[in-house]
This record gives C-alpha cells, structure tokens and sequence, in this order.
C-alpha cells in the first residue's frame, strides 16, 4: 500500500487480514468469559504450578516459581493469556469509542449469530443505510487490527 493512500486514511484490508480480525470480533464474548475464569482460576490457586490451559514450556526449560506469587506472575504473562488480553482490549477500546447507534451495528453484525455475520439487511432499528453499515463494520475491522498488529 503507498503511503499517500494511508495519508488519506484510505485502507485496503487484505481478506486474510480482514477474516482474522473478523473471527477475533466473533469470538469476544467467549474470550471475555474464558480470560476472566482464567484470572480467576490463577488467583484462587494455592499451587505454584497448577496446570492451566494456557501454561507453557520455554524450550524444555522450565525453572519451577520460587512462590505462589511468583507463579501467578508468570501464569499471567503467558503469551496466550497476553494474546487474549490484547484481543478483548482491542474489542473494547473500539466498542467503547463508538456511537450507541454504531454500537448496535457491532452486536448485531458480530455477536449475534455465532457461527456467521448478520446480513446487514437484517439488522433492525438503526437508522443507518446499507452502505453507511458497511462503512460502519469497515472502521471497525480497521481499529480493531491497527490496534491488534493485523494491519
């Protein structure tokens, strides 16, 4: 892309690109729910090392936590757990900046049918054209992967 058109904030997404954001805005709501049991889950342990499904190894090198805290610590900065925490981070901080009307978009497009997106045809009670919900769903797709790496 040159950057004369980035100037001029025009963005063209790539479909791999475009289709990763896509199922990370899909899933948000499941991510939300399994990152927050996850922290839960970490504080409530008494155990330095309790098997998680995040836990990772570093090349087979795993140096046991000297305490629990320590252990939660390094639990928490797993590169999964980061990855996740960054995604809801992401979901939210463009959610947030939206207009309620906008915000409707989000959740009907994403959430409301898990499998694929609402057609914008059927998406009720906004006051926004077709063409206005696509560009819509566009500068979400745009702030959301800026913000995860993506684009």
């Amino acid at each position: 892309m040159s950057a004369g058109m980035q100037e001029r904030g025009i963005y063209m997404i790539d479909r791999t690109s475009w289709k990763i954001i896509e199922l990370v805005l899909r899933r948000y709501p499941e991510s939300k729910i399994k990152y927050e049991q996850y922290i839960v889950d970490i504080m409530a342990s008494s155990s330095p090392h309790p098997l998680t499904i995040f836990q990772e190894e570093n090349n087979g090198e795993y140096s046991k936590p000297q305490s629990v805290t320590e252990a939660k610590a390094l639990k928490m900065t797993s590169k999964r757990a980061e990855r996740l925490k960054k995604e809801i981070e992401a979901v939210e901080l463009v959610y947030n900046s939206l207009k309620p009307e906008e915000q409707k978009i989000m959740k009907a497009r994403f959430w409301s049918d898990r499998c694929r997106n609402l057609p914008y045809t059927n998406i009720d009670k906004v006051a926004y054209s077709e063409r206005q919900m696509r560009r819509i769903v566009k500068k979400i797709i745009l702030q959301v992967g800026i913000y995860l790496g993506e684009i």
